[in-house]
This record gives C-alpha cells, sequence and structure tokens, in this order.
C-alpha cells in the first residue's frame, strides 16, 4: 500500500548516518537563483522601508556555531541564517551565493500559501475556514477540490487522488513534467484548473485521509484569487510581503494565464526568507489576534501524516521528527524554515541536494536549543 511504501521510505532516510555527503543537483544554481532569468514570474514588490534585522553573531555560543557548521558542512549547504528574538545571530554563505541571491522555496512556498489564505480569512474575503471551496472557485464545483472545504484542502484531504513519493507531489511523472518542469522553464500553458477536472478520480471522502499533493495548494492560490479579487500574487504582496517588511523583491513562478504555482514557485532573498520566520513567531505570539488563532490552528497537529513529520497542520509540517523543532516549512531538495517557538528560533537552510539526509535537518534544533543555552 502507498502509505506503507512511504513510511518504510523514510524509516530508511532516518537510519542514514549523519556523516553522509550530500548530492549536488545538476541545476542547482537555477535554484539557488530562483529560476527567474528562467520562469514567468509575478514579482511582489518590498514596501519602502524594510524590517531591520540586527546581526548579533558575535555574542553567540561557541558550540551552537560548531553545531550549525557542522550541519552547513554535511548538507553542503549554500546558504544559512539563524535568528533568534528578531535578531540574526549565525549566517554562513557558499558556492558563490550572498545575500543578493534569491533562493527558490520549493514546497516550502506551500506554508506561505497557507499564511495567504488565512490572511483572507482575516480580512473578511474567505467567511469560514468551513467553507467549501465552490463557493469562491466556481469552476471548481462538482470536483474533488470544490467540493471540499477550505480546512480540508489546508490539511491536504480533498480526497482527488493517490500521489507517490516519486512524483514529487504530482499523480503521475506526466504531470510532474507538465507543470513542474513546464513552468520553471516559463513554458506552462495549461489552465490550472483544467489540468484539475482532467485528473480528478474522487479517490476518498473530503476530508477522511490526509494525501500529499500540489494540486491542493494550488487550489489555495485559486481560492485566494476568486476571493480577493486580486491576482494571488497582489494579494501575497499586500498580506504577507508588506508586512514582513522585506527588503528585496519576492517571485511567484506563473504560467501563461498568470496563475500562480502556489505548491513550489516563490523566490526570497535569505534574509527575507528569515524574515518570513521572524514574522510567524512575532505573530503566534499574538493569541488573541485573528491571524495569531489561525496560525496556532495551521501550526498544530490537524491531522495524521507520513514523510517529513507524522503530524501535518495546514499546509504545515508538525514536529518535523525533532523535539525541540515546533513546526517547520519544507521544500525538496534542502529548502527549510525551522521553528522553536519557546525561545523564538527560526533557522533558515538552502541546499540543493538530492542526498537523503537533507531531511533529518529540521533534528538541528535538538543540539542547537541546548548549544544556545550555554554561557558564552
Amino acid at each position: 500500500m502507498l502509505i506503507s511504501q512511504i513510511q518504510l521510505v523514510f524509516i530508511a532516510l532516518l537510519a542514514i548516518p549523519l556523516t553522509t555527503s550530500a548530492t549536488e543537483m545538476p541545476y542547482g544554481q537555477l535554484v539557488t537563483n530562483g529560476f527567474r532569468n528562467q520562469a514567468k514570474v509575478a514579482y511582489a514588490k518590498p514596501p519602502r522601508e524594510s524590517k531591520a534585522l540586527p546581526t548579533t553573531t558575535i555574542n553567540t555560543p561557541i558550540e551552537a556555531k560548531q553545531v550549525l557548521d557542522d550541519l552547513f558542512n554535511r548538507n553542503n549547504a549554500k546558504a544559512l541564517v539563524v535568528a533568534r528574538e528578531s535578531k540574526i545571530i549565525y549566517e554562513r554563505y557558499s558556492f558563490g551565493v550572498g545575500k543578493r541571491n534569491t533562493p527558490l522555496g520549493y514546497s516550502v512556498s506551500k506554508s506561505l500559501t497557507a499564511l495567504t489564505v488565512g490572511k483572507a480569512i482575516c480580512d473578511g474575503h474567505i467567511k469560514s475556514i468551513d467553507d467549501p471551496i465552490k463557493k469562491y472557485v466556481i469552476n471548481l464545483s462538482a470536483t474533488s477540490w470544490g467540493e471540499a472545504t477550505v480546512k480540508d484542502v489546508l490539511r491536504m484531504s480533498s480526497g482527488a487522488y493517490k500521489t507517490e513519493l516519486k512524483f514529487d507531489g504530482h499523480k503521475s511523472r506526466e504531470l510532474q513534467l507538465r507543470v513542474g518542469t513546464a513552468i520553471a522553464e516559463g513554458k506552462m500553458s495549461a489552465d490550472f484548473i483544467d489540468l484539475m477536472k482532467e485528473n480528478d478520480e474522487k479517490s476518498f471522502p473530503a476530508g477522511a485521509v490526509y494525501n500529499y499533493s500540489n494540486f491542493d495548494t494550488v487550489a489555495l492560490g485559486l481560492l485566494v484569487q476568486a476571493a480577493t479579487g486580486m491576482s494571488f500574487s497582489e494579494y501575497f504582496e499586500k498580506a504577507i510581503w508588506q508586512m514582513i517588511g522585506a527588503e528585496s523583491r519576492g517571485a511567484w513562478f506563473v504560467n501563461g494565464d498568470g496563475q500562480a504555482s502556489t505548491y513550489n514557485g516563490f523566490s526570497a532573498t535569505p534574509h527575507d526568507w528569515i524574515r518570513i520566520g521572524v514574522m510567524v513567531l512575532e505573530e503566534l505570539g499574538k493569541k488573541e489576534s485573528c491571524f495569531g488563532k489561525f496560525l496556532s490552528d495551521a501550526t498544530s497537529a490537524q491531522i495524521s501524516s507520513t514523510g517529513t513529520a507524522n503530524s501535518y497542520g495546514y499546509q504545515i509540517w508538525v514536529g518535523c521528527r525533532a523535539t525541540q523543532t515546533d513546526f517547520c516549512f519544507a521544500g525538496y531538495g534542502g529548502q527549510f524554515l525551522i521553528f522553536n517557538v519557546a525561545t523564538n528560533t527560526v533557522i533558515y537552510h538552502h541546499a540543493t541536494t538530492f542526498s537523503p539526509v537533507v531531511w533529518q535537518t529540521p533534528q538541528v534544533m535538538d543540539q542547537l536549543i541546548p548549544a544556545l543555552a550555554k554561557s558564552k
């Protein structure tokens, strides 16, 4: 069965020694620069004034630096930035990468899409998380996504069809090429809604079964677009990018119709990636606010899952197989935002590797948090 196969794969990955060397993707440089010279993108413009990110690396305990240096070297990382209490306490780059590069987030983009849905709810564009998506996206009526509620799809439980790990969240190799490869190359002309209707199999009742599916996240992007009357990238710019106080332009992959590839297509500078993490921690602390409550739910176990974690929230992995990691945003190949709420610590990690050892990256919090507690 699919679930048992996935479980066996990840058990095997967790058993790999931490000293295993990373294997670089052949197109890693394109990933690190966000494919911006190759794909069609819609930019999210920064505000006039960016949010300051003070640097206090000189006060970081040597034990903590060693933990992070070991992680950096083990994963052949290209960028590693750590913030605590809204201040950068560690920062390192390699392979010609620096602060001006715009690494692609791959499936970290899914978590950003969930944040955008949360803002649309709190801004009143989406009336209820329990509304069926067809209420807003009429063209998805009678599909699994249209009949499912917003909450169902946030939890990756539309029920549309089974996916396999080897297809990276797509239904088939054909869709992987027709969507993922095509949009990264700026050649995707198909309408997402047409593809969804064509491939819907109505395999499970909505909300019943977790199944990691890229089109669930695409449905959320279409939802935001329909509910707000703005393109997804425009609303993201207004609701999230301005909010974090970004310093540079972010960018979303878009197809020929201007529909955003919300499941894999966002790129930004390392400092803006860490600003996203800082914002999430700050907003989580506002427990009585609408967005704070949404984030509390989004980062809590909503459904049992397989893969990066045993539990899934709203397009966010919970626990991430580490005792000190509360939740993480994870992308294929070594893109992560990793959170420890109690200490207001967030890690931004960017690698472009096929090595399975990279999936153990969230476990670094188990070493880092005790190391940060040590005196200088």
